[in-house]
Parts: structure tokens; sequence; C-alpha cells
């Protein structure tokens, strides 16, 4: 896709070449469009994330979500459940059903990523899609460097799914949430008391014990907008607070530390879970849950998980439940 411009080049190569042409002599006031333009971008700073989404550790996700959008793109939701990092929702169009997630904020300068099209927006903006195999990725990266992604694919269970459809669906969230940044609204949400929220994910488990653990640097990495924490080149040891429908949690059949534990694994890494309070009071069987994933590469993982999540375990708030 070609860049769309928009005023904002064109009122700044004319203001310039206005001053250097009349640098001895006051410059002729400048007619139509272009003083148009320049007037309404001297009132438009740059947008950043937060200026576009309110308190980025807070950002209630759903709310970017127009239903209207996918409508016209022939998609309905069938549901929706928010989280701390993104929104999950589930959409049906005439051939198939797939999940949609908006949400998980980045940062370019951390998280490399290379748009196949860019389009510059107003505000120092971009619209950017992204290769993603046979899903479907559009992000909106801020003025700031900050980015929101909107990522459409297939159910597991439902089949081959048209990729056009997808995209269809990724381009009308897409562009919800682009009117929705650009609202001058807050979305912002709040959390129950004794929610993981509360915490600092990267101050529950100590770089020192990690360090001796892997025998490296393990200096902790804040996810942006708070809600989880990575250690180490590679990002050995992550933790992250999320959000799962959980009817019961007879799964989590493991204790440790006197928490109700789900550990799952494979040749490389081990995750240890614990279920948390309720998310949202409107949802009973949306759980907050605490995941943290070791990576070693060996038969070894699941040794580190659990002795980290021994770690960890105790510092949660209680969970009553």
């Amino acid at each position: 896709m070609l860049t769309k411009h928009s005023g904002l080049v064109a009122a700044t190569l004319a203001a310039l070449l206005t001053a250097a042409c009349g640098a001895s002599e006051p410059p002729e006031p400048t007619e139509g469009p272009s003083s148009d333009t320049a007037s309404t971008t001297a009132q438009e700073p740059p947008l950043t994330a937060e200026a576009a989404l309110g308190d980025l550790t807070a950002v209630d996700f759903c709310a970017l979500l127009d239903e209207k959008t996918l409508a016209g793109a022939e998609a309905d939701v069938d549901f929706t459940v928010p989280g701390f990092q993104h929104c999950s929702v589930g959409v049906a169009t005439s051939s198939t059903k797939l999940t949609l997630m908006i949400g998980g904020l980045y940062d370019k300068d951390r998280e490399a990523t290379w748009p196949s099209e860019d389009e510059t927006l107003s505000r120092s903006v971009h619209r950017q899609s992204i290769e993603a195999g046979d899903a479907c990725l559009r992000t909106l990266l801020f003025a700031d460097g900050i980015g929101v992604q909107i990522f459409a694919q297939g159910l597991t269970d439902a089949g081959p799914v048209d990729r056009k459809v997808l995209c269809r669906v990724a381009d009308a969230a897409t562009d919800g949430v682009q009117e929705a940044a650009f609202s001058e609204e807050q979305f912002t949400r709040s959390f129950r008391t004794g929610s993981l929220a509360e915490l600092e994910p990267c101050e529950l488990l100590d770089e020192t014990t990690l360090a001796e653990m892997y025998d490296a640097s393990m200096v902790g990495r804040e996810d942006i907008g708070g809600h989880g924490c990575a250690w180490g080149m590679g990002s050995p040891i992550e933790l992250d607070f999320e959000v799962s429908l959980l009817a019961d949690t007879s799964e989590f059949s493991t204790r440790i530390a006197g928490r109700p534990t789900k550990v799952v694994s494979d040749d490389m890494s081990c995750v240890v879970s614990t279920p948390h309070i309720e998310f949202s009071p409107d949802e009973p069987n949306a759980r907050e849950v605490l995941s943290l994933t070791a990576t070693t590469f060996d038969d070894r993982s699941c040794d580190a998980a659990h002795e980290l999540a021994e770690l960890v375990w105790p510092a949660l708030p209680e969970s009553q439940s």
C-alpha cells in the first residue's frame, strides 16, 4: 500500500519554502487548504498511546471494540472476555467462527516488527499490517513508539479459515480502534480490591536469586502496561497476569505453597499457573490467573518453575477461593 500523506507534510514544506524565499521581507499570508492544515496541526500534537488510550496500566481493551464496524464487515460478536493485557473476542461470520484479540501493547524499540504495509495517519500515528502466517495482524503505532495490536485467527477446531475473511474482520476491528484512539475519550477500567493488578510483577522475583539459578545476568523487563515481566536474555523466565474462563478450578490439581496450581510442560519449558479472584463481577467465570514460565531447554524446566513458584505464590494476595 502506498503511504497516504495528510496535509501536514505539504503544509510544513510550504512553510519552510516561504521562510527561505522571504527572509528579507515579511512573507505573504498563506491562502487556502495549507493554511487550514497548518492551523489544525498546530492544535493537534503527536498522539501518544497514553493520550489515545488512557492509563496504560488499566486500559479497558474491550471498550475499543466497535461492533458496528464488525457488522459492516459481515461479522457478529459472540462474546468478549476482558483481560489485563488484551480483550478476547469471539466472532462469527457466515462461513466460520474466529477469535479476535485487541491489545498486546508493545514498544517498537524493544520488539521489532516488520510491517508489510504502513499507512501514515494524522498526528504521527501509523496503521500497519504485519505478516502473521495464516492469521491476520494489524497495529496502530502511536507517536511515542507504543503500539496496540489487533489480531484475528481461526479457531483450532474450526478447520481451514479463509484468510480474506480474517483480514476483513481485522481491518474492520482496526477501523473501530482507530476511531476510538482519535476520539479523545479515555478507556480506563478499575480493578477489584486484591487484584493481581496491585502487584509490581518484576518485584515478585529477586534478580540475584535468578542469576544464581541460571548462572547468568537476569534483569527484569516489565511489559508495557505493567502486567507481566520477563527476565534474562531470550526471556527464560516470564511472569504474566492473565484472565481465563474457569467454570471450576479442578484442573489446578497440584499444590504449591498452599495454592492450587496447574503444571504444563514440553521439552523446553514448563508453565505453572495459579487461579486468583474473579476479574469482573459481570462474568463470574472470568478468573485472574498468574502464570510463570521457566525455560531451560531440558528436563529441569519444571523443577525450576516449581522452585520459582515457591517464591512467588506466598507473595500473592489471598485468593478467597
